[in-house]
């Protein structure tokens, strides 16, 4: 279906960046605000009424905004499409988006820069939507650079700190990295089918070596836009932006793109099932190590940042082992609670004016009572607890690896049978491991904030958030709760008739099948048994080690058992210090070298100056001979004409 509108959702906060940015600081604060929101909250109300049109099958709702350029015969035209996938989104990116607008209302009226601050919101959030609606790949990737470009701009927001400014350069040079990977991917798509369109790129077929080339480029990209391994290092350090930042940006929607971008080209990663195998081994090892990283971290800011890198690496898995479905469904619970708990945590940092070390923390509860609530319930959702939605969503994930078929096709024997059958296993029993963890690490860092005796100084004095802030982390947490209709078995959905909201169901078409077809048929109630069991068992051995009135914490005996793994987990495996011994200091001993011998000596030295001093050196020589005196003219005349005479005479 062609409308006309479609364009208003991304362009109404695009208008308020414009408006914040531009004469925000001259604006009153109430008009400024009054501008912010209303921008997103609009987007928000089309986005509802185009979602409600969406009707049929396989339903869109399509604009060609314009004709933006041609180059040969590469066309490129600026389109939006807005699908059930979309269309899901883009009510979560506005939706929470409007919620994170309102709590920083309150979290950053005092910054001075506040003005800047929103007008940077809002344009992220125009960049976003312009990502997931965009209809061709040119298009999304100029979406996909705008929220790089956000992200740098929030995370180091701050910039007169230092340490501030680094982390926001560290974004902005590790997503180019993935960014460079994502370009040439988009090159070869182009060459092998002429198009950048997405319908046209997932309805051509593509041999096994361009269909793996471009998706392994791609996925590039998407390890250093969703922080996978390698490339997850900047995710961490980002949290030196404002909370409210980290909400929105690094737990709600921009790091979720690359999970994004792989399902959009479902069609293309399943031509190339050795890379979707890649896509899942490398997000079951980054869930892994970012859990076990989260599990020693007492900043409360980089705990829930190795969780977001560890989440990220559950979707990862869905998509990688053909569940799209599963991988996106993870992506728009995981926004719900995600946003709760990075909200929560700025709650406890605005009460506490500023502290983010949970050491200092503790006993929250009896000052905090909505922040502490909204946490505990975000916190049962991602440790998959039943019956919120995080136990539908992630274990949905593990569940779908265990019986995928998407390897089925990689090394078969003469017989026909697969060699890797294992891996799906494999896959499922990492991410149970890592699923405890993840259990266990959320519930230490809620007993150590809320529980136990207040251990921070006593000239502070802890006071709950005012309403802007409490109210979207009440929503945010009973959206957590309602998610839980997206993942119920489909037997049980249609017992409740809500069968319509079964995200399998709603996605029905989307996505391609993998070569193998569905998952093998397993046993519901033995999964969600285990992961139940997982669960409780994370859970029940953080509230052993940390719970209120124990003499030594977990943390203390961890250090006195095995101080040197303690120590490595504190400072995170010591990956930067790794990078910093292999990438870093090479390349900047390099760069030197190049600047001293290259720069220095060679082009300034030997072709600039070198070059001016020479003809300076000509110029004072021949100066000599220049001097007025009659006597030194005629000596030089009569030693020319003797030269003249010798080399005839020589010749002759």
């Amino acid at each position: 279906m062609e409308v006309n509108w479609l364009h208003l959702v991304p362009l109404l906060p695009l208008i308020g960046a414009a408006i914040c940015g531009l004469v925000g600081k001259w604006l009153p604060k109430g008009w400024l605000y009054a501008v912010a929101l209303a921008s997103v909250l609009l987007s928000f109300c089309i986005g509802v009424t185009a979602f409600s049109n969406l009707e049929g099958e396989n339903p869109q709702i399509h604009e060609l905004v314009y004709n933006w350029f041609a180059v040969g015969s590469l066309h490129v035209d600026l389109g939006f499409t807005l699908d059930r996938l979309s269309g899901a989104l883009v009510l979560v990116i506005t939706g929470v988006g409007f919620l994170i607008h309102l709590y920083s209302v309150a979290y950053m009226d005092d910054d001075p820069g506040y003005w800047r601050y929103f007008a940077y919101l809002n344009l992220f959030v125009a960049a976003m939507l312009t990502l997931v609606l965009a209809d061709n790949l040119v298009a999304m990737f100029i979406g996909w650079e705008g929220v790089g470009l956000c992200s740098y701009l929030l995370i180091g927001f701050w910039f007169d700190d230092d340490a501030k400014a680094y982390a926001g350069r560290k974004a902005f040079v590790v997503n180019r990295i993935g960014d460079f990977g994502l370009m040439i991917g988009i090159f070869v798509l182009f060459t092998a089918t002429g198009s950048v369109n997405f319908a046209q790129i997932n309805a051509a077929p593509l041999t096994l070596g361009l269909a793996s080339a471009a998706a392994a480029l791609m996925f590039l990209g998407a390890c250093g836009k969703s922080a996978q391994l390698p490339l997850y290092i900047w995710l961490p350090d980002a949290m030196a932006g404002p909370t409210p930042v980290s909400a929105l940006i690094h737990a709600a929607t921009m790091v979720t793109a690359g999970v994004y971008m792989i399902a959009r080209l479902s069609h293309v990663y399943v031509s190339a099932p050795g890379v979707m195998a890649v896509v899942a081994i490398v997000g079951c090892l980054t869930a892994l190590w970012g859990a076990v990283i989260g599990t020693a971290q007492n900043d409360i800011k980089k705990v829930l940042a190795y969780s977001t890198v560890s989440q990220l690496g559950f979707m990862f898995i869905g998509v990688g082992v053909g569940a799209f479905f599963a991988g996106t469904m993870h992506l728009v619970t995981h926004a719900f609670f995600k946003a709760c708990l990075f909200l929560g945590s700025g709650a406890v940092i605005h009460g506490l004016y500023g502290e983010q070390d949970m050491t200092r923390m503790g006993g929250l509860r009896k000052y905090m009572p909505h922040t502490r609530a909204t946490f505990a319930i975000a916190t049962i959702a991602i440790t998959g607890v039943l019956p919120l939605s995080g136990f539908f969503s992630k274990d949905e994930i593990l569940a779908q690896a265990w019986h995928t078929r998407a390897f089925d096709f990689l090394t078969l024997t003469p017989s026909g049978e697969s060699h890797l059958t294992w891996l799906g296993f494999v896959i499922y029993a990492v991410g149970t491991l890592t699923a405890g963890l993840t259990s266990f690490y959320m519930w230490r860092c809620y007993l150590v904030t809320f529980e136990g005796e207040y251990r921070g100084g006593t000239d502070v004095h802890p006071h709950e958030s005012p309403w802007p802030m409490t109210a979207p982390l009440w929503i945010l947490a009973i959206l957590s709760v309602l998610a839980l209709v997206l993942g119920l078995p489909e037997s049980w959905a249609r017992a409740l008739h809500l069968e319509s909201f079964n995200w399998e169901r709603f996605t029905d078409g989307m996505f391609a099948q993998v070569r193998g077809g569905p998952p093998r048929e397993g046993s519901l109630l033995l999964g969600f048994g285990i992961a139940w069991v997982v669960a409780l068992f994370g859970g029940l051995t953080a509230w052993t080690l940390y719970k209120p009135g124990t003499s030594m914490t977990g943390d203390e005996r961890f250090a006195r058992a095995v101080p040197a793994v303690h120590r490595a987990f504190v400072n995170k495996l010591y990956v930067d210090e790794f990078y910093g011994w292999l990438i870093l200091r090479p390349t900047w001993r390099f760069a030197k070298a190049l600047w001293h011998w290259v720069d220095a000596t060679l082009i300034d030295g030997l072709f600039v100056n070198g070059s001016a001093q020479a003809v300076e050196w000509t110029a004072r020589s021949a100066r000599r001979f220049q001097n007025g005196n009659v006597q030194r003219y005629a000596a030089v005349l009569a030693v020319g004409v003797a030269a003249l005479v010798l080399v005839f005479l020589v010749r002759g």
